[in-house]
């Protein structure tokens, strides 16, 4: 049978077709238009189908990630899609024509579930981070998404880490993990030590968190303590998340993880030292799938699905 793996994004709408074997056979993108979204991608997975003379009924279900809070498959908040409370399942089978089987997920929740799901299927629970712009994340636990009580679950980037800058997040609140530890938060902590520490950086052009690794690399004081405050940072929400998850393994995504090796040794020094010595076993890795993350995502949860209803009857 044949799985969809959709991921909505601000700009365009990626959708992979692939095999209930975890196989990729097709990928593909459309624009995003808000306004009449459902109907554009069910018409594109539809035309899609006709061509490869495919019919619904050897379609198994379709997984969709939003950039939003998400609860039991309803987009609570969705600031770039302009949806509060809709309901995804309902408008998407709608838009296909028929009661089709949908799950929906938090963008972030379901690259974790592709990223885990693609480097080790046997990870009982995995916690998944993103460096970029912000700090995101998803929580797997037990082989199962963590949505909390109202779709709050897995936001890491908001856990109370720093004390001592006070830079205003995103969120409104002060000491939020991503102030610090994001690329964002990398070039807020470069401005405030560019009159204390010295530096080659350029502070006159637009600093960017590539700049401050890529000097950090060469031992420039200021990169190099940046760089290290913003890993120690890190760690320290990963020490804390070890003792509540206890996972098999953290998994590091988002463009700040381009740094590769660089990156992950500097996180792995500080987790080993903050972590408890039962937590030292936990396993930190790269993130291999990126941008493609959250289309295997869905396909995996959705095979674990055909599973369930193969082996008890339940969906």
């Amino acid at each position: 049978m044949y799985i969809f793996g959709i991921d909505i994004g601000g700009t365009s709408v990626k959708i992979g077709m692939f095999e209930d074997t975890f196989d990729l056979l097709d990928q593909w993108e459309i624009p995003t238009h808000p306004e009449n979204l459902f109907e554009e991608v069910a018409d594109d997975i539809k035309a899609h189908l006709k061509k490869k003379e495919i019919s619904f009924a050897q379609v198994f279900g379709y997984g969709i990630g939003i950039p939003g809070m998400v609860k039991s498959g309803i987009a609570i908040s969705c600031v770039n899609l302009g949806w509060q409370n809709v309901d995804v399942k309902k408008e998407f089978s709608k838009a296909l024509g028929y009661d089709a089987r949908v799950y929906v997920f938090n963008d972030a929740n379901i690259a974790a579930f592709g990223e885990a799901s693609y480097l080790n299927s046997k990870w009982d629970s995995v916690i998944f981070i993103t460096l970029g712009t912000g700090v995101g994340g998803g929580i797997i636990f037990h082989h199962e998404i963590v949505e909390g009580a109202n779709g709050l679950g897995g936001e890491i980037g908001h856990i109370c880490i720093d004390d001592t800058y006070h830079f205003t997040c995103g969120c409104g609140k002060t000491g939020c993990l991503e102030t610090v530890a994001s690329a964002t938060g990398m070039i807020r902590l470069a401005q405030h030590y560019k009159d204390k520490l010295s530096s080659r950086l350029n502070f006159n052009s637009k600093l960017a968190a590539k700049d401050i690794i890529d000097a950090a690399k060469e031992e420039d004081p200021l990169a190099s303590h940046v760089f290290d405050e913003a890993c120690q940072a890190l760690a320290k929400a990963m020490a804390n998340l070890s003792v509540i998850i206890n996972p098999d393994a953290f998994i590091i995504g988002g463009g700040v993880s381009n740094a590769g090796v660089f990156l992950l040794e500097r996180i792995q020094k500080h987790y080993l030292n903050l972590c408890l010595e039962q937590a030292k076993h936990t396993k930190i890795n790269l993130a291999v799938l990126k941008n493609n993350a959250g289309i295997y995502g869905a396909c995996a949860y959705l095979i674990n699905k055909k599973h369930e209803v193969e082996n008890n009857g339940k969906c």
